[in-house]
């Protein structure tokens, strides 16, 4: 395929032969808008006008690459017909301001404007659902005369919003067959809705949108077959991920005490979104309970609010009993509410209820939030429900967690052995995080012990580690290379021997640089008398000088 360049202003290069098809740029665009936040959409609009594109290039009509100068050349491929299949070489999780960047190069070189669809992206004005004629873009006298006119219509009835959702896309699902990019317009139409409202209205009507969105991704999740479910999932919760993460900024943003009437109505429909939801479901994509935990994370501290929900979880947690049916997310929800009333002990006493696997992660939350205040007693209580179910779960997530925040505890409370005690009754499985552990604490003899333990040898670590510990601490190195070289003359072979006088040779230098030639000479005498009948072992000492 023949490409040809031309050399633009500011030493940029663009192609100038292949364009992408009127309806793949719509459709970029609409992914672009529904998945890369809007402060990630700002950087890249100022990486762009700074002249940081340095290359743009369609590629097989499908795709936009493009090459970025950051600290480093970043090379950007925007798939327009699976935009979640986008990549960047950036460090960066996720969508970048380098995919945004090349974003808006492409519409300049395209002879559109980047300014427009940058507008367009902020504010909604021409949305690009109406690019083909069904609605005119919105003048700036408009988009003022909207925000200043009395709320009418969806924006004054917070009730109707979700019906509203359901009724123009509630069977857009069905077109998820293989991927949830028919969704990524979903989004982008319901957010044009409310693009004119108030700021914190619109808010909230963008984080219901979201939480519609996503539902809509659990019917087309629980409709894939069960053979193929797991590639679903990844692909499916990699292309909603962008969408939870903007919802939990969102969420991040409530401010109860400033709330109107209006937008408490609205919020309490959030609420009941997540009421009428049945949480408790087996096979889901997301853990709803998280997305319910981050909207509480703002309102916990209003009392009419909080006062409301445990009369609400209680009543339906009283229910549950009575059927016979119990559940996780409603001890859940109000341990949730019990740890933000301090109240510690119920909370674990309510998750003591549940099945470990399924509450385990709001344990470590609370933990680390009780780590980060140094309140050693309430973290000691978290740590020992998760230590308790740890040890009959040993796969579940919350061990990764549970093993940096004794790790940390440690750090912070030294004379406290307990951190250290749990460290150590998970071996082997917590191997690799107690020996960083005792190498950042420098606490040497317990590291080269825990070698020894499970017979790991000079050869087998890292050069520089070894290196660093041979000027901290060289004494500690003496019992590995002492247990290696005993296995190595233990194979009864001529590369065993050599093996031996190799790590005899390295173990020499250590003696000697601690002054200790004595020692090193005791130490060799006795390898000799102990193998003085394996002639081969002596013609290797002798040959390695270890023996004159």
């Amino acid at each position: 395929m023949v490409m040809e360049w031309t050399r633009m202003n500011g030493g940029r290069i663009v192609s100038t032969f292949f364009q992408l098809d009127d309806q793949r740029l719509h459709t970029l665009e609409t992914a672009v808008a529904s998945s890369i936040p809007l402060e990630v959409l700002q950087l890249g609009f100022d990486f762009y006008r700074r002249e940081k594109v340095l290359s743009v290039q369609v590629m097989d009509g499908t795709s936009v690459y493009g090459t970025v100068r950051d600290a480093a050349i970043c090379a950007v491929t925007l798939d327009c017909d699976e935009f979640g299949f986008s990549t960047c070489t950036c460090p960066a999780k996720g969508y970048c301001k380098h995919m945004a960047a090349v974003f808006y190069a492409y519409y300049a070189y395209a002879g559109k404007s980047p300014d427009e669809v940058h507008n367009r992206m902020l504010y909604g004005g021409g949305d690009p659902l109406y690019a083909a004629g069904e609605a005119p873009a919105a003048s700036p006298e408009s988009v003022s005369g909207a925000a200043e006119a009395p709320k009418t219509g969806l924006e004054a009835e917070p009730r109707l919003w979700l019906a509203d959702m359901e009724a123009k896309h509630g069977e857009v699902w069905r077109q998820c067959r293989h991927s949830l990019h028919p969704l990524q317009p979903v989004l982008t139409a319901i957010k044009a809705v409310s693009k004119n409202w108030d700021e914190s209205l619109r808010r909230i009507h963008w984080m219901q949108g979201i939480l519609f969105t996503v539902e809509l991704s659990e019917r087309a999740y629980s409709h894939t077959d069960s053979y193929s479910r797991y590639y679903y999932e990844m692909a499916f919760a990699r292309m909603t991920e962008p969408w939870i993460s903007q919802y939990q900024e969102l969420a991040g943003e409530l401010n109860p005490d400033t709330m109107t009437p209006l937008e408490r109505t609205a919020v309490e429909q959030l609420l009941k979104l997540f009421h009428e939801r049945e949480m408790d479901r087996e096979q889901q994509l997301h853990r709803w309970e998280s997305l319910y935990f981050a909207l509480w994370g703002q309102l916990v501290h209003d009392s009419v609010w909080t006062e409301s929900e445990m009369a609400w979880l209680e009543r339906k947690l009283a229910s549950e009993r009575e059927a016979g049916h119990p559940s996780f997310f409603v001890p859940m929800a109000l341990a949730f509410l019990a740890f933000a009333d301090n109240r510690d002990d119920d909370a674990i006493e309510l998750l003591s209820r549940t099945v470990f696997n399924r509450t385990a992660l709001l344990a470590c939350d609370c933990a680390l939030q009780r780590l980060e205040e140094r309140d050693w007693t309430k973290l000691s209580g978290w740590i020992g429900y998760l230590y308790g179910g740890l040890t009959i779960e040993r796969k579940s997530k919350a061990f990764g967690p549970f093993l940096s925040m004794c790790r940390l505890a440690d750090l912070q409370q030294p004379d406290n052995p307990s951190w250290q005690h749990y460290l150590v009754s998970f071996l082997p499985h917590s191997y690799s995080a107690l020996t960083e552990h005792w190498l950042d604490r420098h606490q040497y003899e317990k590291w080269a012990d825990l070698q020894l333990l499970f017979g790991i040898e000079p050869d087998e670590m890292d050069v520089q580690l070894v290196r660093e510990i041979s000027k901290a601490a060289p004494h500690v190195l003496y019992p590995l290379y002492h247990q290696a070289i005993d296995g190595a003359i233990r194979s009864r072979n001529r590369q065993g021997y050599r093996q031996a006088v190799k790590l005899m040779k390295r173990l020499e230098k250590l003696y000697k640089a601690e002054k200790e030639g004595d020692r090193w000479n005791r130490y060799v005498d006795g390898v000799v008398r102990k193998h003085g009948r394996l002639r081969a072992l002596q013609e290797e000492l002798w040959r390695g000088k270890i023996i004159t």
